[in-house]
């Protein structure tokens, strides 16, 4: 029906370290007053370049609805899963995917999607993919976001997330 979205870092980024308002490398703002509820299908972020630490992966969750807006630089890379001649800014999306954000309040982990480690990728035969499924039970309310956040700093440029969304009827 036209309702689902996805979106993904088109560069890797640099995580910070641990929880953090300040510049999650991916995340999902639905904003207050928006008149939809968001349902998270899957998120997931990958790793390319060894930590200088192992670092915990988290889905991290702003449930303040009455805080400040979250701000950003706006993703041109997310897109309408009902693929063909459809540009961002006709999208018509109500939930917005920024790189670069800042949060009104420090998040909480609510699941760990995987650890990164600090060994090279090429002594693996196969890169993990850290990916959780929630099949839209993940609700985004208005004035909620979520981001990918990890407990120590990624190794340089070397993180790359996603997710899928679907928009929907406003669940009270």
């Amino acid at each position: 029906r036209g309702r689902v979205y996805s979106v993904c870092n088109q560069v890797g980024v640099t995580s910070a370290a641990g929880l953090s308002l300040t510049t999650p490398v991916l995340t999902l703002y639905n904003p207050a007053g928006s008149g939809c509820t968001g349902r998270l299908w899957c998120a997931s972020a990958n790793m390319l370049v060894a930590n200088t630490a192992a670092a915990t992966i988290w889905l991290a969750a702003g449930t303040d609805t009455v805080a400040a807006n979250v701000t950003g630089t706006l993703t041109t890379a997310h897109r309408n899963l009902k693929l063909g001649g459809i540009t961002p800014a006709t999208q018509g999306n109500r939930i917005v995917a920024l790189l670069a954000a800042t949060l009104p309040a420090i998040p909480v982990g609510i699941d760990v999607l995987g650890v990164g480690l600090t060994a090279a990728i090429t002594t693996a035969m196969q890169v993990k993919s850290h990916e959780r499924w929630y099949y839209g039970g993940l609700l985004i309310q208005p004035g909620t976001n979520l981001s990918i956040q990890t407990s120590t700093a990624s190794g340089a440029s070397g993180l790359w997330c996603s997710y899928i969304w679907e928009e929907c009827a406003l669940v009270a």
